[in-house]
């Protein structure tokens, strides 16, 4: 915690937060200009838009919605779920976010940020092929294995199986959110979101406890993203896709861009395969992924094992999961919906042992439906 910092003005920053638009370069020349958050919620709204920069109509949304929150309510409902708010400053606030164009003034966070080993964070389509699937639980086990914290954004397909694969491989994962802590978008997520913190990972959000999955949240949570990361991996999405704009993020940062190619007439593969003819860096693999991260930032990393080994070790056992889920398929077939349906497991925990089974040519996959080989 930032000791030069009193309560009351803690408290005021929070407030200042409240505001769903909030910039940190205009907020720090009102900072400059006020002296403290304190004296900026004791202007009028055409001080703080000339001194700001910004427009009347925006300086009177900023006092508006920054004095309706109640930032003693925040700090009880975030402490209610077990979670702790850090303000730009703080000892315990991510170093590498601080340093990035835009840092956020306030982060909530539910369990445990530590950079002893990199983090890298994989991206992409909410409505994923099956072999985007796979590459994404491929390419999170393996990069969780070499002790990488894998960094997403607890969405949909891409982030979804990224996050349930470095918990099958025994990782840590931060999701980074578009809503409060209080809220979990999308719904069924629920449980996932809970393993992540509770496994030694993180939910980080920049939003007040029960803010709402706003449609602008999404684009403005993913400088967060790369901003924790060393690297970005993205895996499919179309030409206008999210994943596109962490990628663009993460190279105003200097941050490493990595894609995973695709089939050339595939919609989901026209991001990936744009960033590549652009220069992005080739994902296969976490050998590829860790080979693109300087020396210097990969710290606590193990080796990738060798392709040898990797080939040795697909010849084991099948996880408790994948072998549950190929005695549920029996000599028959069925969708993902009802193997979900079968077991009561999240459709993650069912996706990432079909995954496994897939790859390892145990079961295929035609037109949504899953048998045995």
């Amino acid at each position: 915690m930032n000791a030069a910092l009193s309560h009351e003005e803690r408290l005021a920053r929070i407030r200042l937060n409240g505001f769903s638009y909030l910039r940190a370069d205009w907020c720090a020349r009102l900072m400059e200009f006020c002296g403290s958050a304190q004296e900026i919620l004791g202007k009028d709204a055409g001080t703080i838009a000339r001194e700001g920069g910004i427009s009347p109509k925006t300086a009177e949304s900023f006092l508006k919605e920054a004095l309706a929150l109640d930032p003693e309510k925040e700090l009880d409902k975030t402490a209610q779920l077990g979670g702790k708010i850090l303000l730009l400053g703080d000892d315990d606030y991510p170093a590498p976010l601080s340093e990035i164009a835009d840092p956020p003034l306030v982060l909530y966070v539910l369990g445990k940020i530590s950079f002893s080993k990199p983090a890298i964070a994989v991206v992409g389509t909410r409505k994923p092929t099956p072999y985007g699937r796979r590459m994404a639980a491929k390419l999170s086990r393996e990069l969780s294995g070499c002790g990488a914290v894998i960094v997403s954004g607890l969405a949909r397909g891409i982030d979804s199986v990224s996050h349930e694969a470095a918990l099958s491989a025994s990782g840590q994962t931060w999701a980074v959110i578009g809503t409060g802590l209080g809220r979990c978008y999308p719904a069924e997520n629920r449980q996932l979101a809970h393993e992540i913190a509770e496994k030694g990972g993180a939910i980080i959000s920049e939003f007040p406890v029960e803010k709402p999955p706003l449609p602008f949240h999404f684009p403005r949570r993913n400088r967060i993203i790369s901003g924790l990361s060393c690297a970005v991996v993205v895996i499919e999405g179309e030409a206008t896709s999210g994943a596109l704009i962490t990628a663009k993020l993460a190279l105003e940062q200097g941050k490493e861009v990595l894609a995973v190619p695709g089939p050339a007439d595939s919609p989901q593969s026209e991001g990936p395969n744009s960033l590549i003819k652009n220069g992005a860096g080739v994902a296969r693999s976490a050998r590829d992924v860790i080979d693109s991260i300087p020396s210097a930032l990969r710290f606590g990393l193990t080796e990738p094992p060798a392709p040898q080994e990797e080939s040795a070790a697909e010849g084991g056992q099948l996880s408790p999961d994948a072998a549950s889920l190929l005695g549920c398929l029996g000599g028959g077939e069925a969708t993902l919906d009802e193997l979900v349906e079968k077991t009561g497991w999240p459709v993650p925990r069912a996706a990432s042992a079909l995954f496994e089974l897939e790859a390892r040519t145990f079961i295929s996959c035609c037109a949504g439906v899953y048998g045995k080989r």
